[in-house]
Parts: structure tokens; C-alpha cells; sequence
């Protein structure tokens, strides 16, 4: 683990924050609108017996899995967790690629909440390949100065 003392660079910043509020956004849309939550994934998992209770610990687990890659970067500088938020951002995109080809006006069922999510996701993921990233990324292991002072 990175000591906390160690500066990380704006973009690391940028990108742990980025990265939450787009796992927060749906969390909370979702949050504010339990029943159509229940409803769509009444709809997704049938075989589950959803209720209130077991969409909010749903969407919890989700908003913590979120955290997951963050901590990852943000602690300890795994360069695993830089490749998969990437990869992950990647199959989101190119699954809206693939629906907006196959058949356009399927893109207007994708709530607004939704696109916010992506946005800030793939803003995000951009901000782990900066040179101040970088660095981040190949430095992780060096002595912080500051212990040392």
C-alpha cells in the first residue's frame, strides 16, 4: 500500500472521484425510484423474488464493487485495476455501438442516468493514461521522501 502522506497526482484524484459519482449517479436514480427499480429487475431475474430490501442490498453490492478498482489505484497503484475499469468502459461502449447500429431507437430506453454514468466512466478511465497517471503507475513501489524527512 501507497502511505496516504504520498501526493498522488491530479488525475488519480480526478479519476477516483469521476469514477464514484459515476457509480453513485444510477445508485441514487435507483434509490429515489425503488418501484421501477423493483419492476426492471422483476423483469431482468424473474426466478428471484425481489423485494425492497433485496434491491437495496442489490444496488448496494454495486456502488461497492465500484470502490473496488478505486481503492485498487488510489492505495496501491495496481496497474490490473487501470486495465480493467478500461476494459470494462470498453464493453460498455461498444455494446451502445452495437445497439445504436442494430436498431437506433432502442438508445432512448437507455435512461438518462444511465448516459451520465457512462460519461463520467469513460472521463474517468481517459484520466488513468495521462503522463501524471503514468508515473503514478510506474512509480508505485519507490520510497516515499516524506517518511524520510
Amino acid at each position: 500500500m501507497i502511505p496516504l502522506s504520498r501526493r498522488r497526482p491530479a488525475s488519480i484524484g480526478l479519476f477516483a472521484a469521476l469514477f464514484f459519482v459515476s457509480a453513485l449517479v444510477p445508485y441514487v436514480a435507483r434509490m429515489l425510484d425503488i418501484a421501477d427499480g423493483l419492476a426492471m429487475l422483476q423483469r431482468m431475474y424473474p426466478a428471484i423474488g425481489w423485494t425492497r430490501d433485496a434491491l437495496i442490498v442489490w444496488h448496494s453490492a454495486w456502488l461497492s464493487i465500484a470502490l473496488i478498482p478505486i481503492a485498487m489505484v488510489w492505495l496501491s497503484a495496481i496497474s490490473f485495476a487501470r486495465w480493467l475499469v478500461t476494459l470494462m468502459a470498453g464493453i460498455k461502449l461498444l455494446t451502445i455501438v452495437a445497439v445504436a447500429a442494430d436498431s437506433p431507437d432502442q438508445l432512448i430506453l437507455i435512461a438518462p442516468e444511465q448516459w451520465a454514468a457512462l460519461l463520467l466512466g469513460t472521463a474517468a478511465v481517459a484520466l488513468l493514461f495521462t503522463p501524471a497517471s503514468n508515473r503514478w503507475f510506474a512509480h508505485r513501489g519507490e520510497d516515499d521522501p516524506a517518511l524520510f524527512e
